[in-house]
């Protein structure tokens, strides 16, 4: 054969082609979080949340070496054999994707997508870090320069520091103003376990008067009751109008989603000069949920599905859904430095998720890489997936011990 003849040859020969990346290991483990300060109770709870919470962390291998990482919602026999499900797939193929846009779930993955929603957070920075781009570019073009954040550890500081009493929140509230956030979120309902219902009524809206006063007309004040006027819808409407002069942003979790008593505390609000927002949804599981609440009429002006239970795709969808019928969606988030993570990314593409719920707590394990905070609002960073790097000796050290292994 002629030099010639042989590279005639090797020409005609497709060069070839890279391996795709496939899954090949999936490791399961709990992670301690830390808040920022003590944490008090809120109108459901038997003991305050403390300085600490557990979580559990996914890391998520393919065969060149790339990793994904976000949240799971514990760690479980069935959750394990799940994840072999994914073993051998290939990440690009989980999810429909148009223009570089997820959509949706691919239906080969759909079961295993749908029942464990979370595992959106490890896989946008595992497509992300593959596709060489940010997470929040996965779901959307930059909706904002910064995303506005609000500060959601305000819980019954006053209850719990009795001798304190109201100043113990007020304090909180001063705290975090100071610390640059233009929004606090407090949490009340004092009257369903901590206090007889008259006497917490009381103090609800006694804190609700004081931090107005100490923080000004110009930082949102939100008030969250954990659904703690289930029983008493009428209470709920006397709070709402006792504080309707301090301007609170918006009334959250008053009592359970229920259509008919949204539609009731609308009416009330609307014939009373109220303009202030209702907020609610963290409960919701299941997207479709919030129809009644949009249409005919607008009942909740907030859509607040959790955004580490859910994930990015549902929570996209909610906030397609909010935007038809004039509404916002901010994500629930506790306990999880992922989940604000990932709130902030989805806020970041999507112009109707206008802000993130801070819990300001971290995780040792956890390096958020450029994100930035200044005056109320962080700046998202352009670098691929989450931007999260993995302490590997804190992992070694805290996690490792008790992991669980897919592989």
């Amino acid at each position: 054969m002629t030099r010639r003849h042989f590279l005639a040859t090797m020409a005609a020969v497709p060069a070839a082609q890279p391996a795709r990346p496939t899954i090949a290991r999936i490791t399961l483990a709990t992670m301690e979080g830390r808040f920022h300060k003590f944490v008090a109770m809120n109108s459901y709870d038997r003991a305050p949340k403390g300085h600490t919470y557990q979580s559990a962390l996914i890391r998520i291998r393919t065969s060149d070496g790339v990793e994904g990482v976000g949240p799971a919602s514990g760690i479980n026999p069935q959750l394990s054999a799940a994840m072999r499900r994914l073993i051998g797939a290939n990440p690009l193929e989980l999810y429909e994707m148009r223009d570089g846009r997820i959509t949706s779930r691919a239906p080969a993955y759909a079961d295993v997508l749908s029942r464990y929603r979370f595992l959106d957070g490890a896989l946008f920075d595992l497509i992300g870090k593959v596709a060489g781009k940010p997470a929040w570019k996965l779901i959307g073009e930059s909706a904002r320069d910064r995303v506005e954040v609000y500060d959601g550890t305000l819980y019954f500081s006053d209850v719990w520091f009795h001798d304190r009493g109201v100043r113990a929140v007020v304090e909180e509230a001063e705290e975090a103003q100071k610390k640059g956030y233009t929004g606090i979120k407090l949490k009340v309902g004092r009257g369903f376990r901590w206090m007889p219902p008259e006497e917490g009524l009381r103090r609800d809206v006694e804190v609700v008067r004081a931090v107005r006063k100490a923080v000004g007309p110009k930082t949102r004040i939100m008030a969250d009751a954990n659904n703690a006027h289930q029983k008493s819808p009428e209470n709920a409407w006397r709070f709402v109008s006792e504080t309707a002069g301090t301007d609170v942003y918006w009334y959250e979790e008053l009592f359970p989603e229920e259509p008919g008593r949204y539609a009731a505390l609308r009416a009330r609000m609307r014939q009373a000069g109220i303009r202030s927002l209702i907020a609610d949804g963290e409960s919701v599981r299941d997207v479709t949920a919030f129809e009644p609440y949009l249409k005919p009429e607008r009942l909740m002006d907030v859509l607040q599905m959790d955004i580490r239970q859910a994930g990015f795709v549902d929570n996209a969808q909610v906030a397609r859904m909010a935007a038809e019928a004039g509404a916002v969606a901010v994500p629930h988030n506790w306990a999880s430095q992922m989940g604000f993570l990932m709130g902030l990314q989805l806020a970041k593409a999507v112009a109707a998720v206008p802000a993130a719920e801070d819990d300001r707590s971290t995780c040792d394990v956890i390096v958020p890489e450029s994100y930035e905070f200044r005056n109320g609002f962080y700046s998202v960073p352009d670098k691929p997936g989450m931007s999260i790097r993995i302490d590997e000796a804190v992992y070694e050290e805290k996690c490792k011990p008790g992991e669980v292994v897919i592989a």
